[in-house]
């Protein structure tokens, strides 16, 4: 397994380049399943990704798990939690079991009927994985797999190491990656016959581990009001990254983002004067080349400062200091990991039969 050469510029912001490279691997497999299995599935769904997603977890766990476990889990928000937990309810996919005194002791077990549904989700997505491997996409070796697993583990476990620091320098430790490594010795022969669609739950967490630490501890810290959002700031540092006079669309397409939210981000930073649109090109603002303004810049310089300090803040307070090529051989893993589902993601609907 070669894995891709990672610039000097992203390994010296490890934080930011996992969370967007695992982000990446999250949200082409969504659109994966969303395209190819979901359609192909004679159970009408009438579920989105994230229902799907957490009905997957208390699949594992058949004594049940309470909203707090499964948002703890997944990384969704108890919000998010609880409006899956009634959709899946509606279905009759799970059953709620009500604590008299304390809803937030709530035992969500699955029903025969959730079950039956993963089941046929599963068996889909593995003839599909097989389309793709057979034109598309080489088979990975039983020892790469392993490899990828157990390197994305480690990236998990200091993700939520990271996530555990609040504000206040307090450490709210879970050790849910113990229990993540575990399943992955136990079912490692089951594991290995999908192995995108396992990843892409660990690069989940890692993304949204990596992300709560950095709206804490970096973005938030952001003299200009409008950067203290990912959406905006994460725009603005990907139209740095490129090094060229981008559009929006370039943007969307390299992040995975949806288009409209991009647009909506470009307007909030124009309307801030940290990028402009150059005139006399296409009538279509998505395609219309974006240059930082030097306002621009010096927030960009201003985060990449504000998450080095952090980082370095809270490696010295959890102790979790990293040699570089540990931090590149892990970055390296992202990368390749993303370039397969990038081709994943890339199979436009009816090329799989």
């Amino acid at each position: 397994m070669d894995l891709p050469h990672i610039p000097d510029r992203m390994a010296a912001y490890p934080i930011g380049a996992a969370q967007i490279l695992a982000d990446k691997v999250a949200q082409d497999m969504m659109v994966f399943v969303k395209r190819h299995v979901f359609t192909a599935m004679t159970l009408e769904p009438n579920l989105n990704w994230r229902d799907v997603f957490v009905l997957s977890q208390i699949l594992r766990y058949p004594e049940g798990l309470t909203p707090a476990e499964i948002s703890g889990n997944t990384r969704l928000d108890p919000a998010t939690v609880l409006r899956a937990d009634e959709k899946l309810q509606k279905a009759r996919y799970i059953v709620i079991l009500e604590q008299a005194f304390d809803a937030r002791s709530n035992l969500i077990q699955i029903t025969p009927a959730g079950a039956s549904f993963l089941e046929e989700l599963f068996q889909t997505y593995l003839l599909k994985q097989e389309q793709v491997y057979e034109n598309f996409l080489p088979r990975l070796e039983k020892q790469d797999i392993r490899n990828i697993f157990e390197t994305c583990l480690d990236i998990q476990e200091h993700a939520e190491q990271l996530a555990s620091l609040s504000a206040t320098g307090k450490i709210r430790r879970q050790n849910r990656t113990g229990y993540s490594r575990a399943a992955l010795q136990e079912s490692f022969d089951n594991f290995q016959k999908f192995p995108e669609f396992i990843l892409q739950v660990y690069c989940r967490r890692i993304s949204n581990d990596y992300m709560k630490f950095l709206k804490i501890h970096a973005m938030s810290k952001m003299s200009e009001k409008p950067l203290r959002k990912s959406r905006e700031l994460l725009t603005l540092m990907t139209l740095e990254y490129m090094e060229h006079d981008a559009t929006a669309m370039d943007v969307a397409k390299l992040m995975r983002f949806d288009p409209a939210t991009t647009s909506r981000a470009v307007s909030i930073l124009t309307s801030a004067g940290c990028i402009k649109p150059l005139s006399g090109y296409a009538a279509d603002d998505r395609k219309k080349p974006l240059s930082l303004s030097e306002k621009g810049m010096r927030s960009v310089a201003e985060y990449k400062t504000l998450m080095l300090k952090a980082y370095e803040k809270a490696s010295d307070r959890l102790n979790l200091q990293r040699p570089k090529t540990v931090t590149v051989n892990q970055l390296g893993i992202l990368y390749f990991l993303g370039n397969r589902t990038k081709v994943f993601a890339s199979i436009k609907p009816g090329k799989l039969v």
